[in-house]
C-alpha cells in the first residue's frame, strides 16, 4: 500500500487500529502482542483514559483507552474488541502497556505528514492510508510509572 506523500518522510510500517470514528497507526517495533480485550480491574481516582490494572504474562500492566488518548468519538459498539500489548516510553525506561481498541485491521506502511499536522497528546502526525486520515501515534512519552 502507498499511502500519501509526507513531503520526503520516511515510510513507517504500523498497524492499523480502529478507535471509535479515528484509525490510529502504532508502530509495528512497539507491538508486543494483539489480543482479545484483558480483563481490567479498575483502580479508583485516576486519570482520564487510564482504565486500571490487567494481568500480561503473570505481570500487572497498566491498561489505557486509546479512544480517549486520542480524542476519538465514539463508534458503533465494536464486535471484536482488542487490547494491544505495547512498549511506551522512551529507550532505555520503557514498559509494557494495554491500549484498548475496537479493531486492529492491518499491517501499512504509512508515511507520517509531521510538517501538516499538530501534536496533540499521543498523537505524533497525521497520514493518508486508503484516502482516510489516520492519527500516527507517538507512545515514547507515555509513561504510567
Amino acid at each position: 500500500m502507498n499511502p500519501g506523500s509526507a513531503g520526503g518522510a520516511a515510510s513507517l510500517r504500523a498497524l492499523l487500529l480502529e478507535t471509535g470514528e479515528f484509525l490510529c497507526a502504532l508502530p509495528i517495533g512497539r507491538v508486543r502482542q494483539v489480543m482479545r480485550t484483558l480483563q481490567v480491574y479498575p483502580s479508583p481516582g485516576t486519570a482520564p483514559g487510564f482504565l486500571g490494572l490487567a494481568e500480561f504474562a503473570g505481570e500487572p500492566i497498566p491498561v489505557l483507552d486509546l479512544g480517549r488518548l486520542v480524542g476519538a468519538p465514539a463508534g458503533a459498539r465494536p464486535a471484536s474488541p482488542v487490547t494491544v500489548v505495547a512498549w511506551a516510553g522512551p529507550a532505555g525506561h520503557r514498559e509494557l502497556v494495554g491500549l484498548t481498541a475496537d479493531a486492529a485491521l492491518e499491517i501499512v506502511e504509512v508515511a507520517p505528514d509531521v510538517a501538516g499536522s499538530r501534536r496533540a497528546g499521543v498523537v505524533g502526525g497525521n497520514a493518508s492510508v486508503g484516502g482516510r486520515t489516520v492519527r500516527v501515534l507517538d507512545i515514547e512519552e507515555l509513561g504510567c510509572s
